[in-house]
């Protein structure tokens, strides 16, 4: 059957893998598409089977979102909201989310896929367009109108806050829904009644419980207890309006998650330590020696060894042996190595210096670095 798919996806199907871009997958591979003679469709059949809701439950079947990616992403929107000296939370839904519901789609009703992470989201217009008409219309006692302009804009003005898009914190379930218009496609003559078949309209939405990153920060300088401010009109909105669509039957409630926020906040910092230590070391051994490097090699491939002892191993193995200089160099690092370590004893306190380790290889680092002087 011709499908109106890309030329290589119609004549073989590939699956969309675990870290395929679902939103990718959504939009541009539907194929449960019905042709019959010249027209397509996506209606039910006859036999009661819905291609749209078949394709929105191949979605709902597995979690979508990759989990390093959306951990790095929550990780540097974090440092942005501290950088900029701007506030950010962690908000889980108590019900399903519906979001980018009259998008363009096949199925009827679309949604939102940010664009590289492949996850559901909300843009941070939106976000803005909710709290700014939760300011104006249901905050008590209510804000002066110039400072809601001032903070969130309005015609011809930039608000003094921006606010992020916001994104899941690990891979997200979606769960396929369904709304009935019992009455669609009555006319005068035919007006809606209880005896009419119901349309059934299946679309997308997040499972409850899905967790959600919110940053603010300041566009310019803000007075004093702005920006608290701002925030706390955002965890009102999204408890009691909710964002996305259908928040009028209670879609979309979020409220905010004080331990999965510390939580994330915990990671970010140690991530931050990680990457702070791995940068002082990788600092440390562009400024070391050419030998230097060597040895701290030679250490770390014999790390059951004590440095010295995996050098003078090298020593004996040849390793320097057309390189009386650098052999020469390592002897002297040994011995001082040694003399650090306590383990140089030229002279055995034991009544059989035969069987003294530690001046046995002393005398055998003296032999040596006399060995290679007189090369």
């Amino acid at each position: 059957m011709a499908r109106p798919l890309y030329m290589s996806a119609a004549q073989q199907p590939t699956a969309r893998g675990d870290e395929g871009n679902a939103g990718l997958w959504f939009d541009k591979f539907c194929d449960r598409w019905r042709v019959s003679g010249t027209a397509w469709s996506m209606s039910a059949g006859d036999s009661g089977n819905n291609p749209k809701l078949e394709w929105i439950r191949g979605l709902a079947e597995a979690s979508v979102g990759v989990q390093n990616q959306l951990a790095e992403f929550a990780s540097r929107l974090m440092q942005l909201t501290a950088r900029r000296g701007g506030q950010v939370a962690v908000f889980k839904t108590e019900s399903r989310f519906v979001t980018g519901l009259g998008r363009s789609h096949p199925v009827e009703n679309g949604f939102a896929w940010h664009p590289t992470l492949g996850a559901p989201y909300l843009p941070g217009s939106s976000i803005k367009g909710m709290v700014r008409a939760w300011a104006r219309e249901q905050v008590e006692p209510s804000p002066d109108r110039d400072v809601v302009a001032r903070l969130l804009g309005g015609p011809g003005r930039a608000g003094g806050v921006c606010f992020l898009d916001a994104v899941p914190v690990a891979p997200v379930q979606l769960e396929a829904d369904v709304m009935t218009p019992h009455y669609a496609g009555w006319s005068e003559s035919g007006p809606p009644g209880d005896w009419c078949s119901p349309t059934p309209i299946p679309f997308l939405a997040t499972a409850a419980g899905t967790k959600f990153l919110l940053g603010v920060v300041p566009r310019a300088s803000l007075e004093d207890g702005d920006l608290d401010m701002v925030f706390r009109w955002l965890e009102s909105a999204l408890a009691w309006a909710g964002a996305g669509a259908k928040t009028a039957v209670g879609y979309g409630r979020m409220v905010r998650d004080e331990a999965a926020t510390t939580q994330l906040a915990e990671t970010v910092r140690r991530q931050q330590e990680r990457l702070e230590a791995q940068r002082l070391e990788e600092a440390r051994k562009a400024s070391l020696g050419p030998l230097d490097r060597e040895l701290e090699e030679i250490a770390k491939a014999d790390a059951s060894l004590a440095p010295y002892l995996a050098w003078l191993k090298a020593v004996e193995s040849g390793r320097w042996k057309e390189q009386p200089d650098t052999e020469r160099d390592v002897l002297e690092r040994l011995k001082a190595e040694m003399e650090k370590s306590g383990k140089w004893k030229p002279v055995s306190g034991k009544k059989r210096p035969d069987k003294d380790k530690e001046h046995q290889r002393t005398l055998l680092v003296m032999r040596l670095i006399e060995r290679s002087a007189g090369r």
